[in-house]
Protein backbone atom coordinates (compact mmCIF):
# COMPACT_ATOMS: atom_id res chain seq x y z
CA UNK A 1 0.00 0.00 0.00
CA UNK A 2 2.67 2.52 0.59
CA UNK A 3 4.98 1.23 -2.66
CA UNK A 4 1.91 2.68 -4.53
CA UNK A 5 0.89 5.09 -2.56
CA UNK A 6 1.04 8.71 -1.91
CA UNK A 7 3.69 10.90 -0.23
CA UNK A 8 1.45 13.03 2.18
CA UNK A 9 2.62 15.84 5.13
CA UNK A 10 2.78 13.08 7.59
CA UNK A 11 5.25 11.05 5.58
CA UNK A 12 7.33 13.64 4.98
CA UNK A 13 7.40 14.43 8.40
CA UNK A 14 9.17 11.13 8.85
CA UNK A 15 11.79 11.92 6.44
CA UNK A 16 12.64 15.33 8.21
CA UNK A 17 12.74 13.34 11.70
CA UNK A 18 14.88 10.64 10.12
CA UNK A 19 16.90 13.80 8.50
CA UNK A 20 17.46 15.59 11.54
CA UNK A 21 18.68 12.33 13.42
CA UNK A 22 21.31 11.74 10.31
CA UNK A 23 22.69 15.48 9.60
CA UNK A 24 23.44 15.45 13.44
CA UNK A 25 25.21 11.64 13.07
CA UNK A 26 27.53 14.05 10.26
CA UNK A 27 27.98 16.81 12.77
CA UNK A 28 28.69 15.04 15.90
CA UNK A 29 30.90 12.56 13.47
CA UNK A 30 33.07 15.53 12.66
CA UNK A 31 33.37 17.03 15.80
CA UNK A 32 36.71 16.05 16.84
CA UNK A 33 38.51 16.88 13.36
CA UNK A 34 36.58 20.48 13.49
CA UNK A 35 37.96 20.53 17.93
CA UNK A 36 41.42 18.95 17.44
CA UNK A 37 43.43 21.87 16.68
CA UNK A 38 42.08 23.63 19.81
CA UNK A 39 42.63 20.64 21.69
CA UNK A 40 46.24 20.52 20.79
CA UNK A 41 46.56 23.67 21.57
CA UNK A 42 45.01 23.46 24.61
CA UNK A 43 46.28 20.51 26.04
CA UNK A 44 50.04 20.49 24.72
CA UNK A 45 49.65 17.29 22.71
CA UNK A 46 50.58 15.94 19.48
CA UNK A 47 48.62 15.38 16.41
CA UNK A 48 49.73 11.80 16.74
CA UNK A 49 47.92 11.44 19.88
CA UNK A 50 44.80 11.53 18.56
CA UNK A 51 45.70 8.64 15.85
CA UNK A 52 43.84 5.92 17.98
CA UNK A 53 41.16 7.80 19.16
CA UNK A 54 40.10 8.28 15.12
CA UNK A 55 40.71 4.80 14.13
CA UNK A 56 39.10 3.08 17.22
CA UNK A 57 36.10 4.92 17.11
CA UNK A 58 35.73 4.23 13.39
CA UNK A 59 35.92 0.30 14.09
CA UNK A 60 33.89 1.01 17.11
CA UNK A 61 31.40 2.88 14.38
CA UNK A 62 31.06 -0.32 12.36
CA UNK A 63 30.17 -2.34 15.20
CA UNK A 64 27.30 0.08 16.33
CA UNK A 65 25.83 -0.16 13.03
CA UNK A 66 25.50 -3.85 13.24
CA UNK A 67 24.18 -4.19 16.76
CA UNK A 68 22.09 -1.09 15.93
CA UNK A 69 20.32 -2.80 13.15
CA UNK A 70 20.17 -5.96 14.68
CA UNK A 71 17.85 -4.17 17.61
CA UNK A 72 16.04 -2.41 15.24
CA UNK A 73 14.96 -5.39 13.71
CA UNK A 74 14.20 -6.71 16.86
CA UNK A 75 12.58 -3.99 19.15
CA UNK A 76 11.09 -1.53 16.29
CA UNK A 77 13.39 1.11 14.51
CA UNK A 78 11.72 3.92 16.29
CA UNK A 79 12.89 2.85 19.12
CA UNK A 80 16.33 2.09 18.02
CA UNK A 81 17.01 5.33 16.71
CA UNK A 82 15.53 7.12 19.69
CA UNK A 83 17.91 5.90 21.94
CA UNK A 84 20.94 6.26 19.64
CA UNK A 85 20.29 10.01 19.37
CA UNK A 86 20.06 10.43 22.94
CA UNK A 87 22.83 8.80 23.69
CA UNK A 88 25.26 10.35 21.13
CA UNK A 89 23.93 13.34 22.14
CA UNK A 90 24.07 12.97 25.64
CA UNK A 91 28.32 11.35 24.67
CA UNK A 92 28.79 14.72 22.88
CA UNK A 93 27.70 16.89 25.37
CA UNK A 94 29.40 15.22 28.31
CA UNK A 95 32.75 15.53 26.22
CA UNK A 96 32.54 19.22 26.94
CA UNK A 97 33.45 17.87 30.45
CA UNK A 98 36.47 16.09 29.14
CA UNK A 99 39.87 16.74 31.38
CA UNK A 100 42.21 14.74 29.77
CA UNK A 101 42.61 12.87 26.09
CA UNK A 102 41.66 9.40 28.16
CA UNK A 103 38.28 10.96 28.94
CA UNK A 104 37.35 12.53 25.95
CA UNK A 105 38.20 9.09 24.20
CA UNK A 106 36.36 7.36 26.21
CA UNK A 107 33.37 9.35 25.81
CA UNK A 108 33.64 9.66 21.71
CA UNK A 109 33.64 5.30 21.79
CA UNK A 110 29.96 5.87 22.97
CA UNK A 111 28.46 8.76 20.65
CA UNK A 112 30.50 6.95 17.51
CA UNK A 113 29.01 3.67 18.89
CA UNK A 114 25.69 5.24 18.67
CA UNK A 115 26.21 7.27 15.98
CA UNK A 116 26.68 3.98 14.23
CA UNK A 117 23.57 2.60 15.68
CA UNK A 118 21.61 5.55 14.31
CA UNK A 119 22.48 5.25 10.57
CA UNK A 120 20.62 1.76 9.76
CA UNK A 121 17.61 2.44 11.53
CA UNK A 122 17.03 6.28 10.30
CA UNK A 123 17.62 4.86 6.48
CA UNK A 124 15.14 2.03 7.32
CA UNK A 125 12.39 3.70 8.58
CA UNK A 126 12.80 6.84 5.56
CA UNK A 127 12.60 3.86 3.13
CA UNK A 128 9.69 2.31 4.90
CA UNK A 129 7.68 5.28 4.75
CA UNK A 130 7.94 6.57 1.45
CA UNK A 131 6.33 5.34 -1.58
CA UNK A 132 8.70 3.20 -4.29
CA UNK A 133 8.23 6.19 -7.13
CA UNK A 134 9.71 8.66 -4.54
CA UNK A 135 11.81 6.21 -2.50
CA UNK A 136 15.75 7.19 -3.89
CA UNK A 137 14.87 10.72 -3.58
CA UNK A 138 14.04 10.45 0.15
CA UNK A 139 17.14 8.21 0.60
CA UNK A 140 18.99 10.42 -0.89
CA UNK A 141 17.90 13.47 0.94
CA UNK A 142 18.62 11.61 4.11
CA UNK A 143 22.25 10.73 3.11
CA UNK A 144 22.90 14.33 2.23
CA UNK A 145 22.28 15.34 5.19
CA UNK A 146 25.55 14.03 6.06
CA UNK A 147 27.57 16.68 4.62
CA UNK A 148 24.91 19.39 5.41
CA UNK A 149 25.74 18.06 9.11
CA UNK A 150 29.33 18.69 8.37
CA UNK A 151 28.76 22.27 6.68
CA UNK A 152 26.49 23.12 10.34
CA UNK A 153 29.88 22.03 12.35
CA UNK A 154 31.94 24.26 9.93
CA UNK A 155 29.75 27.46 10.98
CA UNK A 156 29.31 26.51 14.37
CA UNK A 157 33.47 25.76 15.13
CA UNK A 158 34.26 29.46 12.68
CA UNK A 159 31.94 31.16 15.07
CA UNK A 160 32.31 29.23 18.40
CA UNK A 161 35.82 28.43 18.64
CA UNK A 162 37.45 31.59 18.57
CA UNK A 163 35.18 33.22 20.94
CA UNK A 164 34.52 29.89 23.41
CA UNK A 165 36.63 27.37 22.89
CA UNK A 166 36.53 24.28 21.88
CA UNK A 167 34.39 22.78 24.99
CA UNK A 168 31.45 25.43 24.14
CA UNK A 169 31.51 23.02 20.19
CA UNK A 170 30.57 20.19 22.04
CA UNK A 171 27.87 21.40 24.40
CA UNK A 172 26.25 23.38 21.46
CA UNK A 173 26.15 20.53 18.97
CA UNK A 174 25.04 17.57 22.25
CA UNK A 175 22.15 20.15 22.74
CA UNK A 176 20.81 20.22 19.40
CA UNK A 177 21.46 16.01 19.47
CA UNK A 178 19.25 15.98 22.57
CA UNK A 179 15.97 18.10 21.18
CA UNK A 180 16.13 16.11 18.31
CA UNK A 181 15.50 12.81 20.31
CA UNK A 182 13.19 14.62 22.46
CA UNK A 183 10.74 15.72 19.57
CA UNK A 184 10.90 12.22 18.38
CA UNK A 185 9.82 10.69 21.15
CA UNK A 186 6.47 12.84 20.10
CA UNK A 187 6.43 12.91 17.08
CA UNK A 188 7.86 9.55 15.17
CA UNK A 189 5.64 6.72 14.45
CA UNK A 190 6.99 3.44 14.23
CA UNK A 191 7.76 1.81 10.91
CA UNK A 192 4.79 -0.09 9.32
CA UNK A 193 6.69 -2.61 7.99
CA UNK A 194 7.84 -3.94 11.14
CA UNK A 195 4.57 -3.47 12.94
CA UNK A 196 2.63 -5.37 10.18
CA UNK A 197 4.91 -8.68 11.65
CA UNK A 198 3.40 -8.00 14.81
CA UNK A 199 -0.37 -8.69 15.13
CA UNK A 200 -1.18 -7.33 18.48
CA UNK A 201 0.17 -3.85 17.41
CA UNK A 202 -2.18 -3.68 14.27
CA UNK A 203 -4.35 -1.15 15.57
CA UNK A 204 -1.66 1.23 15.95
CA UNK A 205 -0.90 -0.32 12.10
CA UNK A 206 -4.07 1.36 10.79
CA UNK A 207 -3.78 4.13 13.12
CA UNK A 208 -0.14 4.90 11.49
CA UNK A 209 -1.76 3.93 7.42
CA UNK A 210 -4.98 6.60 7.83
CA UNK A 211 -2.22 9.23 8.92
CA UNK A 212 -0.45 8.18 5.59
CA UNK A 213 -4.23 8.71 4.00
CA UNK A 214 -4.80 4.83 3.51
CA UNK A 215 -6.96 2.02 4.98
CA UNK A 216 -5.50 -1.34 6.19
CA UNK A 217 -7.97 -4.07 4.44
CA UNK A 218 -10.37 -6.08 7.06
CA UNK A 219 -8.06 -8.98 6.58
CA UNK A 220 -4.39 -9.33 5.17
CA UNK A 221 -1.03 -11.29 5.80
CA UNK A 222 2.40 -10.90 5.37
CA UNK A 223 4.53 -13.17 3.42
CA UNK A 224 7.90 -14.23 4.86
CA UNK A 225 11.01 -15.45 3.14
CA UNK A 226 12.05 -18.67 3.00
CA UNK A 227 15.65 -18.86 5.29
CA UNK A 228 17.38 -20.70 2.32
CA UNK A 229 15.66 -18.81 0.05
CA UNK A 230 17.43 -15.96 2.24
CA UNK A 231 21.02 -17.68 2.31
CA UNK A 232 20.72 -18.49 -1.51
CA UNK A 233 20.33 -14.43 -1.65
CA UNK A 234 23.35 -13.96 0.74
CA UNK A 235 25.59 -16.57 -1.11
CA UNK A 236 24.58 -14.92 -4.50
CA UNK A 237 27.46 -11.91 -3.24
CA UNK A 238 29.96 -13.75 -3.46
CA UNK A 239 29.67 -15.87 -7.02
CA UNK A 240 30.16 -15.15 -10.03
CA UNK A 241 28.43 -12.88 -11.55
CA UNK A 242 28.07 -10.78 -8.79
CA UNK A 243 31.73 -11.58 -7.06
CA UNK A 244 33.45 -8.68 -9.39
CA UNK A 245 30.89 -6.32 -8.28
CA UNK A 246 30.96 -6.87 -5.43
CA UNK A 247 34.79 -6.42 -4.75
CA UNK A 248 34.56 -3.31 -7.43
CA UNK A 249 31.47 -1.47 -5.45
CA UNK A 250 33.65 -2.12 -2.31
CA UNK A 251 36.63 -1.08 -3.83
CA UNK A 252 35.04 2.48 -4.67
CA UNK A 253 33.52 2.76 -0.90
CA UNK A 254 36.62 2.60 0.24
CA UNK A 255 38.72 4.80 -2.10
CA UNK A 256 35.69 7.64 -1.45
CA UNK A 257 36.06 6.56 2.21
CA UNK A 258 40.16 7.07 2.07
CA UNK A 259 39.23 10.23 0.62
CA UNK A 260 36.61 12.01 2.74
CA UNK A 261 37.79 10.71 6.47
CA UNK A 262 41.31 12.38 5.75
CA UNK A 263 39.75 15.61 4.83
CA UNK A 264 36.97 15.15 7.54
CA UNK A 265 39.20 14.23 10.29
CA UNK A 266 42.69 16.10 9.36
CA UNK A 267 42.16 19.25 7.18
CA UNK A 268 41.71 21.41 9.81
CA UNK A 269 44.69 19.91 11.54
CA UNK A 270 46.54 20.63 8.07
CA UNK A 271 45.43 23.80 7.18
CA UNK A 272 46.45 25.38 10.90
CA UNK A 273 50.16 23.57 10.36
CA UNK A 274 50.12 25.54 6.93
CA UNK A 275 50.01 28.86 8.54
CA UNK A 276 45.99 29.76 8.48
CA UNK A 277 43.72 30.45 11.15
CA UNK A 278 41.36 28.33 13.05
CA UNK A 279 38.62 30.49 11.69
CA UNK A 280 39.81 29.48 7.95
CA UNK A 281 40.37 25.93 8.70
CA UNK A 282 36.43 25.05 9.90
CA UNK A 283 35.21 27.57 6.92
CA UNK A 284 37.16 25.26 4.58
CA UNK A 285 36.06 22.16 5.81
CA UNK A 286 32.35 23.73 5.88
CA UNK A 287 32.97 24.43 2.33
CA UNK A 288 34.23 21.04 1.44
CA UNK A 289 30.61 19.34 2.63
CA UNK A 290 29.26 22.57 1.45
CA UNK A 291 30.48 21.31 -2.23
CA UNK A 292 29.54 17.67 -1.43
CA UNK A 293 26.25 18.40 -1.60
CA UNK A 294 25.93 20.52 -4.91
CA UNK A 295 27.90 17.79 -6.20
CA UNK A 296 26.01 14.83 -5.10
CA UNK A 297 22.54 16.85 -6.31
CA UNK A 298 23.97 17.31 -9.91
CA UNK A 299 26.07 13.97 -10.17
CA UNK A 300 22.73 12.51 -9.22
CA UNK A 301 20.62 14.50 -12.09
CA UNK A 302 23.37 13.67 -14.69
CA UNK A 303 22.91 10.24 -13.53
CA UNK A 304 19.46 9.92 -14.53
CA UNK A 305 19.73 11.41 -18.09
CA UNK A 306 23.40 9.67 -19.28
CA UNK A 307 23.36 6.31 -16.53
CA UNK A 308 25.69 6.35 -14.08
CA UNK A 309 28.92 5.25 -15.57
CA UNK A 310 29.98 8.38 -17.62
CA UNK A 311 29.16 11.16 -14.52
CA UNK A 312 31.03 9.17 -12.54
CA UNK A 313 34.15 8.49 -14.70
CA UNK A 314 34.31 12.45 -15.07
CA UNK A 315 33.89 13.53 -11.74
CA UNK A 316 36.48 10.98 -10.71
CA UNK A 317 39.06 11.91 -13.30
CA UNK A 318 38.92 15.75 -12.79
CA UNK A 319 38.38 15.53 -8.81
CA UNK A 320 41.67 13.54 -9.21
CA UNK A 321 43.31 16.22 -11.48
CA UNK A 322 41.50 19.04 -9.74
CA UNK A 323 43.40 17.71 -5.91
CA UNK A 324 46.97 16.96 -7.66
CA UNK A 325 46.81 21.29 -8.99
CA UNK A 326 45.76 22.81 -5.55
CA UNK A 327 47.88 20.83 -3.76
CA UNK A 328 51.43 22.14 -5.84
CA UNK A 329 49.94 25.43 -5.47
CA UNK A 330 49.05 25.50 -1.84
CA UNK A 331 52.21 23.94 -1.23
CA UNK A 332 54.11 27.09 -2.59
CA UNK A 333 53.23 29.27 0.21
CA UNK A 334 49.70 30.61 2.47
CA UNK A 335 47.60 31.79 -0.50
CA UNK A 336 44.38 33.89 0.14
CA UNK A 337 41.56 32.54 1.83
CA UNK A 338 38.69 33.06 -0.66
CA UNK A 339 41.07 30.47 -3.12
CA UNK A 340 41.43 27.91 -0.13
CA UNK A 341 37.70 27.91 0.54
CA UNK A 342 37.01 27.67 -2.87
CA UNK A 343 39.30 24.97 -3.58
CA UNK A 344 37.96 22.77 -0.58
CA UNK A 345 34.47 23.62 -1.64
CA UNK A 346 35.40 22.34 -5.23
CA UNK A 347 37.30 19.44 -4.21
CA UNK A 348 34.13 18.29 -1.73
CA UNK A 349 31.90 18.13 -4.94
CA UNK A 350 34.05 16.00 -6.56
CA UNK A 351 35.03 13.61 -3.83
CA UNK A 352 32.41 13.60 -1.05
CA UNK A 353 29.55 13.73 -4.23
CA UNK A 354 31.49 10.78 -5.55
CA UNK A 355 31.05 8.74 -2.41
CA UNK A 356 26.58 9.68 -2.45
CA UNK A 357 26.79 8.58 -6.24
CA UNK A 358 28.34 5.41 -5.48
CA UNK A 359 24.78 4.33 -3.61
CA UNK A 360 23.26 5.25 -6.52
CA UNK A 361 25.83 3.13 -8.41
CA UNK A 362 25.19 0.23 -6.29
CA UNK A 363 21.41 0.39 -6.18
CA UNK A 364 21.91 -0.33 -10.17
CA UNK A 365 24.33 -3.21 -10.01
CA UNK A 366 22.71 -5.32 -7.51
CA UNK A 367 18.49 -6.74 -8.34
CA UNK A 368 16.31 -6.21 -6.46
CA UNK A 369 16.12 -9.29 -4.30
CA UNK A 370 19.62 -8.60 -2.90
CA UNK A 371 19.79 -4.77 -3.73
CA UNK A 372 19.66 -3.81 0.08
CA UNK A 373 21.90 -6.62 1.40
CA UNK A 374 24.62 -5.67 -1.44
CA UNK A 375 24.87 -1.94 -0.94
CA UNK A 376 25.32 -3.01 2.84
CA UNK A 377 28.09 -5.59 2.77
CA UNK A 378 29.60 -3.21 0.18
CA UNK A 379 29.88 -0.31 2.45
CA UNK A 380 30.58 -2.41 5.31
CA UNK A 381 33.84 -3.95 3.67
CA UNK A 382 34.63 -0.47 2.38
CA UNK A 383 34.88 1.84 5.78
CA UNK A 384 38.31 0.22 5.86
CA UNK A 385 39.07 3.43 3.70
CA UNK A 386 37.55 5.48 6.53
CA UNK A 387 39.61 3.54 8.84
CA UNK A 388 43.16 4.50 6.76
CA UNK A 389 42.48 7.59 5.47
CA UNK A 390 41.86 9.15 9.45
CA UNK A 391 44.58 6.64 10.70
CA UNK A 392 47.54 7.33 8.50
CA UNK A 393 46.58 11.43 8.56
CA UNK A 394 48.51 12.61 10.99
CA UNK A 395 51.74 10.60 8.78
CA UNK A 396 49.97 12.81 5.40
CA UNK A 397 49.91 16.05 7.33
CA UNK A 398 53.80 15.76 8.45
CA UNK A 399 54.37 15.02 4.70
CA UNK A 400 53.30 18.18 3.52
CA UNK A 401 50.20 19.62 2.43
CA UNK A 402 51.09 18.76 -1.68
CA UNK A 403 51.29 15.14 0.13
CA UNK A 404 48.08 15.37 2.09
CA UNK A 405 46.26 16.65 -1.74
CA UNK A 406 48.34 13.77 -3.51
CA UNK A 407 46.43 11.22 -1.68
CA UNK A 408 42.94 12.15 -1.67
CA UNK A 409 43.42 12.50 -5.76
CA UNK A 410 45.05 8.91 -6.32
CA UNK A 411 41.84 7.80 -3.97
CA UNK A 412 39.20 9.52 -6.12
CA UNK A 413 40.95 8.45 -9.26
CA UNK A 414 40.89 4.83 -7.40
CA UNK A 415 37.10 5.53 -7.62
CA UNK A 416 36.70 6.11 -11.13
CA UNK A 417 38.81 3.12 -11.51
CA UNK A 418 36.26 0.93 -9.72
CA UNK A 419 33.59 2.27 -11.62
CA UNK A 420 35.02 0.75 -14.60
CA UNK A 421 34.77 -2.66 -13.52
CA UNK A 422 31.43 -2.57 -12.37
CA UNK A 423 28.98 -4.27 -14.54
CA UNK A 424 25.33 -2.37 -14.80
CA UNK A 425 22.37 -4.52 -15.27
CA UNK A 426 19.30 -3.22 -16.37
CA UNK A 427 15.80 -5.16 -15.09
CA UNK A 428 12.82 -5.01 -16.70
CA UNK A 429 9.98 -2.51 -14.96
CA UNK A 430 8.02 -2.92 -12.49
CA UNK A 431 4.28 -4.23 -13.23
CA UNK A 432 1.64 -1.87 -11.57
CA UNK A 433 -0.74 -3.81 -9.36
CA UNK A 434 -4.49 -3.31 -9.27
CA UNK A 435 -5.24 -1.24 -6.96
CA UNK A 436 -5.90 -1.96 -3.50
CA UNK A 437 -9.80 -1.36 -3.35
CA UNK A 438 -9.68 -4.46 -6.65
CA UNK A 439 -7.32 -6.92 -4.81
CA UNK A 440 -9.40 -9.35 -2.80
CA UNK A 441 -8.42 -10.03 0.96
CA UNK A 442 -5.88 -12.51 1.94
CA UNK A 443 -7.19 -16.23 1.69
CA UNK A 444 -10.96 -14.83 0.12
Amino acid sequence: MIDEGGWNIYQKRVLVLATAAILLDGLDNQMLGFAMPALITSWNISRESFVPIVMIGLLVMSVGGVLGGLLGDRIGRRPSLIGAVGIFGLATAASAFANTLAELAALRFISTFALGAALPNATAIVSEFSPLRRRSLAVSISMLSVAIGGLLGGVLSAWLLPLHGWRSLFMVSGALTISVAVTMVFMLPESPRFISLRPHRHRELDRILRSCGLALPARYNVAVPERSEAALRKRALFVPPLLRDTIAISTAFFCALVGNYLVFNWAPTMLTVAGYGLAVSSVGLGAYNMGGVCGALIGATLMDRLGARRPMLAMAGLGGIFALLVGHILSAGPQQVWFVVGAFCIQGAFVAGLQVMIFSLAVQAYPAPIRALGVGVTLSTGRLGAIAGAGAGAMIVAAGIDRFFQVVGIATIGVGAAVLIVKLRKEPPAKVRLPMADVPPAGG
